[in-house]
Protein backbone atom coordinates (compact mmCIF):
# COMPACT_ATOMS: atom_id res chain seq x y z
CA UNK A 1 0.00 0.00 0.00
CA UNK A 2 1.49 3.08 -1.17
CA UNK A 3 -0.93 5.78 0.68
CA UNK A 4 -3.82 6.63 3.03
CA UNK A 5 -5.31 9.96 2.66
CA UNK A 6 -8.24 11.42 5.00
CA UNK A 7 -9.88 14.49 3.50
CA UNK A 8 -10.44 17.22 5.63
CA UNK A 9 -14.25 16.27 5.25
CA UNK A 10 -13.87 13.20 6.81
CA UNK A 11 -12.19 15.36 10.01
CA UNK A 12 -14.49 17.73 10.24
CA UNK A 13 -17.41 15.29 10.04
CA UNK A 14 -15.74 13.22 12.84
CA UNK A 15 -15.28 16.16 15.07
CA UNK A 16 -19.38 16.53 14.30
CA UNK A 17 -19.78 13.38 15.27
CA UNK A 18 -17.78 13.19 18.62
CA UNK A 19 -20.01 16.10 19.89
CA UNK A 20 -23.71 14.93 18.42
CA UNK A 21 -23.43 10.90 19.58
CA UNK A 22 -22.93 9.02 22.15
CA UNK A 23 -19.28 7.61 22.90
CA UNK A 24 -19.36 4.02 22.86
CA UNK A 25 -22.32 3.83 19.52
CA UNK A 26 -19.73 6.09 17.85
CA UNK A 27 -16.56 3.79 18.55
CA UNK A 28 -19.25 0.84 17.60
CA UNK A 29 -19.36 2.62 14.45
CA UNK A 30 -16.24 3.24 13.56
CA UNK A 31 -15.26 -0.30 14.89
CA UNK A 32 -17.84 -1.93 12.11
CA UNK A 33 -16.67 0.37 9.54
CA UNK A 34 -13.07 -0.93 10.05
CA UNK A 35 -13.73 -4.21 10.26
CA UNK A 36 -16.13 -3.42 6.98
CA UNK A 37 -13.06 -2.33 4.81
CA UNK A 38 -10.66 -5.10 6.66
CA UNK A 39 -13.09 -7.81 5.01
CA UNK A 40 -12.54 -6.02 1.23
CA UNK A 41 -8.87 -5.66 2.22
CA UNK A 42 -8.07 -9.53 3.24
CA UNK A 43 -10.51 -10.33 0.13
CA UNK A 44 -8.19 -8.44 -2.35
CA UNK A 45 -5.19 -9.88 -1.00
CA UNK A 46 -6.83 -13.15 -0.97
CA UNK A 47 -7.87 -13.34 -4.97
CA UNK A 48 -4.03 -12.02 -5.57
CA UNK A 49 -5.01 -8.50 -5.68
CA UNK A 50 -3.11 -5.33 -4.21
CA UNK A 51 -4.25 -2.28 -2.43
CA UNK A 52 -2.73 0.89 -3.91
CA UNK A 53 -4.81 3.57 -2.04
CA UNK A 54 -7.11 4.22 0.79
CA UNK A 55 -9.18 7.43 0.88
CA UNK A 56 -11.75 8.15 3.67
CA UNK A 57 -13.89 10.81 3.12
CA UNK A 58 -17.12 12.20 5.15
CA UNK A 59 -18.54 9.38 2.92
CA UNK A 60 -16.60 7.04 3.34
CA UNK A 61 -13.88 4.82 2.49
CA UNK A 62 -12.62 4.00 -1.10
CA UNK A 63 -9.90 1.08 -1.55
CA UNK A 64 -8.08 1.90 -4.57
CA UNK A 65 -6.73 -1.90 -6.06
CA UNK A 66 -4.74 -3.18 -8.52
CA UNK A 67 -6.47 -4.56 -11.93
CA UNK A 68 -8.56 -7.95 -10.92
CA UNK A 69 -10.80 -9.71 -12.38
CA UNK A 70 -14.51 -9.44 -12.51
CA UNK A 71 -15.01 -12.72 -10.29
CA UNK A 72 -12.44 -11.20 -8.03
CA UNK A 73 -13.81 -7.64 -7.79
CA UNK A 74 -17.31 -9.26 -7.47
CA UNK A 75 -15.36 -11.77 -4.74
CA UNK A 76 -13.97 -8.39 -2.84
CA UNK A 77 -16.76 -6.08 -3.11
CA UNK A 78 -18.94 -8.47 -1.30
CA UNK A 79 -16.49 -9.55 1.34
CA UNK A 80 -17.40 -5.69 3.22
CA UNK A 81 -20.72 -6.39 3.48
CA UNK A 82 -20.68 -10.28 4.65
CA UNK A 83 -17.92 -9.16 7.43
CA UNK A 84 -20.36 -6.58 8.66
CA UNK A 85 -23.45 -8.77 8.34
CA UNK A 86 -21.68 -11.27 10.65
CA UNK A 87 -20.81 -8.42 13.07
CA UNK A 88 -24.95 -9.62 14.19
CA UNK A 89 -23.55 -12.53 15.60
CA UNK A 90 -22.05 -10.36 18.20
CA UNK A 91 -25.99 -8.60 19.38
CA UNK A 92 -25.69 -10.45 22.79
CA UNK A 93 -22.84 -9.03 23.95
CA UNK A 94 -21.72 -5.99 22.06
CA UNK A 95 -25.51 -4.93 20.72
CA UNK A 96 -24.11 -1.38 19.81
CA UNK A 97 -21.69 -3.26 17.52
CA UNK A 98 -23.47 -5.66 15.68
CA UNK A 99 -26.66 -2.82 15.01
CA UNK A 100 -23.89 -0.44 13.33
CA UNK A 101 -22.61 -4.06 11.39
CA UNK A 102 -26.07 -4.78 10.22
CA UNK A 103 -27.06 -1.21 9.34
CA UNK A 104 -23.87 -0.75 7.73
CA UNK A 105 -23.96 -4.49 5.59
CA UNK A 106 -27.52 -3.85 4.19
CA UNK A 107 -26.97 0.05 3.37
CA UNK A 108 -23.57 -0.91 1.73
CA UNK A 109 -25.55 -4.27 -0.12
CA UNK A 110 -27.99 -1.25 -1.92
CA UNK A 111 -27.11 -2.43 -6.00
CA UNK A 112 -26.20 1.48 -6.66
CA UNK A 113 -22.96 1.86 -8.00
CA UNK A 114 -20.24 2.92 -5.91
CA UNK A 115 -21.97 1.22 -2.87
CA UNK A 116 -20.76 -2.05 -2.56
CA UNK A 117 -23.67 -4.10 -4.19
CA UNK A 118 -23.54 -1.86 -7.05
CA UNK A 119 -20.27 -2.70 -7.85
CA UNK A 120 -21.69 -6.39 -7.41
CA UNK A 121 -24.09 -6.24 -9.76
CA UNK A 122 -22.06 -4.34 -11.84
CA UNK A 123 -19.72 -7.36 -11.88
CA UNK A 124 -22.62 -9.85 -12.84
CA UNK A 125 -23.72 -7.72 -15.94
CA UNK A 126 -19.66 -7.02 -16.77
CA UNK A 127 -19.75 -11.03 -17.70
CA UNK A 128 -22.03 -10.00 -21.09
CA UNK A 129 -20.03 -7.51 -22.07
CA UNK A 130 -21.03 -3.84 -23.90
CA UNK A 131 -24.38 -5.28 -23.48
CA UNK A 132 -23.86 -5.69 -19.52
CA UNK A 133 -22.95 -2.28 -19.06
CA UNK A 134 -26.28 -0.84 -20.44
CA UNK A 135 -28.08 -3.34 -18.92
CA UNK A 136 -26.34 -2.30 -15.43
CA UNK A 137 -27.28 1.54 -15.90
CA UNK A 138 -30.47 0.69 -17.01
CA UNK A 139 -31.21 -1.47 -13.78
CA UNK A 140 -29.25 0.65 -11.30
CA UNK A 141 -31.41 3.54 -12.90
CA UNK A 142 -34.75 1.82 -12.49
CA UNK A 143 -33.46 0.82 -8.43
CA UNK A 144 -32.74 4.70 -7.99
CA UNK A 145 -36.34 5.74 -9.51
CA UNK A 146 -37.79 2.88 -7.30
CA UNK A 147 -35.87 4.14 -4.07
CA UNK A 148 -37.08 8.02 -5.04
CA UNK A 149 -40.52 6.68 -5.22
CA UNK A 150 -40.13 5.17 -1.97
CA UNK A 151 -38.84 8.24 -0.40
CA UNK A 152 -41.39 10.36 -1.58
CA UNK A 153 -44.00 7.46 -0.17
CA UNK A 154 -42.47 7.77 3.19
CA UNK A 155 -42.50 11.77 3.01
CA UNK A 156 -46.29 11.40 2.91
CA UNK A 157 -45.94 8.59 5.85
CA UNK A 158 -43.40 10.23 8.09
CA UNK A 159 -41.37 13.45 8.05
CA UNK A 160 -38.51 11.82 10.08
CA UNK A 161 -37.86 9.07 7.43
CA UNK A 162 -38.18 11.62 4.87
CA UNK A 163 -35.11 13.50 6.61
CA UNK A 164 -33.06 10.08 6.78
CA UNK A 165 -34.03 9.07 2.85
CA UNK A 166 -32.29 13.02 1.73
CA UNK A 167 -29.42 12.03 4.09
CA UNK A 168 -28.93 8.90 2.08
CA UNK A 169 -30.03 10.53 -1.14
CA UNK A 170 -27.06 13.01 -0.41
CA UNK A 171 -24.35 10.64 0.80
CA UNK A 172 -24.72 8.11 -2.74
CA UNK A 173 -25.13 11.29 -4.73
CA UNK A 174 -21.50 12.63 -3.19
CA UNK A 175 -19.84 9.06 -3.02
CA UNK A 176 -20.70 8.48 -6.90
CA UNK A 177 -18.25 8.81 -9.69
CA UNK A 178 -18.38 8.22 -13.34
CA UNK A 179 -17.80 4.58 -13.81
CA UNK A 180 -14.39 3.76 -14.79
Amino acid sequence: MKRVYVSPGACILAAFLLLAVPLKWLLAAWLAAAFHELCHIAAIYACGGTVCEIKVGAGGAILETGPMTAGGELLCALAGPFGSLLLALLLRHVPELAICGLIQGVYNLLPLYPLDGGRALRCLFSFAGEKGERGFRTVEKMLLCLLIGILIWFFFRSAAVAVLGCFFCFLVKSSCKPAA
